[in-house]
């Protein structure tokens, strides 16, 4: 029965006979309703011609059908067409077929005289034609219902793939842009070894390496998730100083501060580790002086806010470009692009130098259900 219905309606097969039987259940009820306040005789019969009746209309509402099907593909206007014309005659057939099942007084279930030859110049064709009217605004109504329902049923689906296409493109942008992170951060990394076998500290290098090994270990084994607790996230960028501990041991200092309120809140994945590479790199190996790197994290209202803040000054304001950081280098440009394409235009970075005469790179970020939502 599945097999049939598929090949009888290969388009919209719900949309197209939920509506069909639908129409012509409706007129079969009002024009049934009849009998509680007009006496007729023979009702028996009658109500079984009508029966046979509204059979055939639906058989011949299913061609409009399939007439509408093959047409559409040519253009709406070819669909809308064939609601003049061709509906004319199809109405015209229901109204003759009205006429030669109607016009008889036969017993119950007795249907001999329709294989009698049809005596067209008996027909009452003053009948034929009111009832052709009302017949073909029955049809007509009805395709143009099918074709403003399908249409609007083609828009849903188109949109519902389009989201589908824009969330696959986004997840891919986001875990290219994510991907990006791990050679700068293997380079900054390598560098640092470099630095201690030059300066021929063998131990901590060997050490450096290893730290390194369980640091990309952790990363790599993590699952490839996108979204990390704050928490969770924090915990590996510390891992990091460490790391970067090991060059710098009397200047590097860090401390870290997360609100309870924050905890359990998900981010992107190592969406601060530019922000600990750049406080290392611009404030710590710029000065032979100790620096101070403090991470901290809090909820303010609906947004969450994650700063990092070392020693120093902003030298240079980062001038907005097509919604990018210009001077602001690889790191800081990554992190703009990974937040444009999870939260639009509802998540920002922020660089400023605070009351305390530190450098400062603030990341705002909405709850975490405005994910692949533009408001």
């Amino acid at each position: 029965m599945p097999l049939l219905l598929d090949r009888l309606f290969p388009v919209n097969k719900g949309l197209a006979l939920r509506s069909i039987l639908g129409i012509w259940g409706a007129y079969f009820l009002f024009v049934s309703s009849r009998a509680f306040y007009i006496t007729q005789n023979n009702a028996e019969a009658l109500f079984v011609q009508r029966i046979l009746m509204t059979s055939i209309c639906i058989i011949i509402t299913w061609l409009l059908y399939r007439l509408l099907v093959t047409v559409r593909r040519r253009g709406m206007a070819a669909a809308i067409f064939m609601l003049f014309v061709p509906t004319m005659i199809l109405a015209n057939c229901i109204a003759i077929l009205d006429q030669i099942i109607f016009d008889h007084d036969a017993a119950l279930f007795d249907f001999s005289y329709l294989l009698e030859p049809v005596e067209f110049a008996l027909f009452d064709w003053t009948y034929i034609l009111d009832e052709a009217f009302t017949r073909y605004f029955i049809l007509a109504g009805w395709g143009a219902l099918y074709l403003a329902l399908a249409h609007s049923h083609d828009l849903q689906r188109m949109m519902v793939h389009s989201r589908h296409l824009e969330k696959a493109n986004r997840e891919s942008e986001l875990r290219a842009l994510r991907y990006q992170l791990n050679p700068h951060f293997v380079f900054n990394a390598l560098n640092s070894v470099s630095s201690l076998i030059i300066d021929r500290k063998n131990k901590q290098a060997e050490k450096l390496v290893d730290d390194l090994a369980d640091y990309m270990r952790a990363v790599l084994t993590d699952g490839g998730e996108d979204m990390v607790a704050v928490e969770q996230e924090v915990a590996q960028q510390v891992r990091y100083l460490e790391i970067e501990r090991m060059r710098f041991p009397e200047r590097l200092h860090y401390d870290v501060n997360i609100d309870s309120a924050a905890n359990g809140w998900m981010i992107p994945a190592l969406i601060i580790q530019p922000l600990i590479e750049n406080a290392v790199k611009y404030g710590v190996s710029g000065t032979e002086h100790p620096v101070n790197i403090l991470i901290s994290a809090q909820k303010e209202g609906d947004r969450l806010c994650i700063s990092v803040a070392n020693d120093g000054r902003v030298k240079r304001f980062a001038d907005q470009i097509d919604g990018r950081a210009a001077g602001t280098g690889t790191g800081l440009a990554n992190i703009q692009e990974r937040l444009k394409a999870l939260y639009g235009p509802n998540a920002s970075l922020l660089l400023a130098n605070n009351n305390n005469g530190m450098a400062t790179a603030t990341i705002v970020l909405p709850d975490p259900s405005l994910i692949f939502q533009d408001i």
